[in-house]
């Protein structure tokens, strides 16, 4: 609730005889979102330094970053730690889990009942903004809809009055729930693109190909309720090979992975990217405050069988 501005309903805990010894999960309407393993009596040993040297316990993986880890018992937490691993209780793991689950499935927690509660407590404090909105210039679930949309790339609604500002000066341009989303999300810029920094006023990012960004630019399909890329199997594998390579020296440096692209790329490649790297932030340049650089960290390159059609129509030109 602090950072995203999101009032949680209560989590009820209840044991289940169906599951594994020390194996949890967690359950939204009755649908499992995640589940892991814990070890009481041990402790989660994390190798986030890269140290060489090996602990004695059970391997395992960190169930929300997937970094390697190891159940290790009491006598080898010192060691652990002076070796620089991060040493958690299970208690902290779990914990860990469930904040950054919910995190994940915020929007599925929004309704359009938690809406009117979240207007209706503004309403108090800015009642001209509420009263040119509804029910005027745009209905409930549109605000509705894009809440969800900024929750579902992990920023905070808490700045509500200038995200309802926002909606209410584009309105009148379009009723299309992404169309205000993206458009909010640049005004929004200036408080979330500084949380991906690595140090102030830079971040460390990647970015596409021109040719490769003006290829794609012609594949954005859109339709009155979604937005996406109607990719052929080819780009589609090259796209995610070179950024799964990509992700993975960013988390191998303890860092967000970060996509650049233009405004027109930003949404459709964010939806084509969500199924496999879902911690993927996708940012559009115009979204970028001003005394913010990027540290380019290499440039997803057009794919072969493209380059070869371009260099054979240039020669035919």
């Amino acid at each position: 609730a602090r950072e995203k501005g999101l009032l949680v309903p209560p989590v009820s805990v209840r044991d289940n005889l169906e599951l594994e010894p020390n194996e949890y999960r967690f359950l939204l309407r009755g649908k499992a979102v995640a589940k892991g393993l814990v070890q009481p009596g041990r402790s989660m040993a994390m190798n986030v330094s890269g140290s060489k040297v090996a602990l004695r316990g059970l391997p395992t993986r960190e169930p929300v970053f997937g970094l390697e880890a190891v159940w290790i018992d009491e006598g080898e937490r010192k060691t652990a730690e002076l070796n620089g691993y991060t040493v958690v209780d299970p208690s902290s793991v779990m914990i860990t889990h469930v904040s950054e689950t919910l995190k994940g499935c915020a929007h599925l927690l929004l309704g359009r009942q938690d809406v009117q509660v979240l207007i209706d407590h503004l309403k108090e404090t800015n009642p001209a903004l509420v009263a040119e909105l509804l029910p005027d210039l745009v209905n409930l679930g549109i605000i509705q809809r894009v809440l969800q949309n900024l929750l579902r790339e992990n920023l905070s609604i808490l700045n509500l009055p200038l995200i309802l500002e926002c909606i209410g000066d584009f309105a009148a341009v379009s009723k299309n729930p992404d169309d205000l989303s993206e458009l909010t999300r640049r005004r929004l810029g200036m408080y979330f693109v500084p949380e991906l920094e690595y140090q102030p006023g830079l971040i460390k990012a990647m970015t596409l190909d021109p040719r490769l960004e003006q290829a794609l630019a012609g594949k954005v399909h859109r339709t009155p309720s979604e937005v996406g890329l109607a990719l052929d199997p080819g780009l589609g594998r090259h796209l995610l090979n070179e950024i799964n390579t990509r992700v993975a020296e960013f988390v191998q440096a303890g860092l967000n992975p970060v996509l650049v692209v233009s405004t027109e790329l930003r949404l459709p490649l964010k939806r084509f990217f969500e199924p496999s790297f879902p911690r993927l932030v996708v940012l559009a340049y115009q979204e970028l405050p001003s005394a913010t650089e990027i540290e380019n960290t290499g440039i997803v390159p057009l794919p072969a069988h493209l380059a070869r059609a371009e260099a054979a129509a240039l020669r035919a030109a």
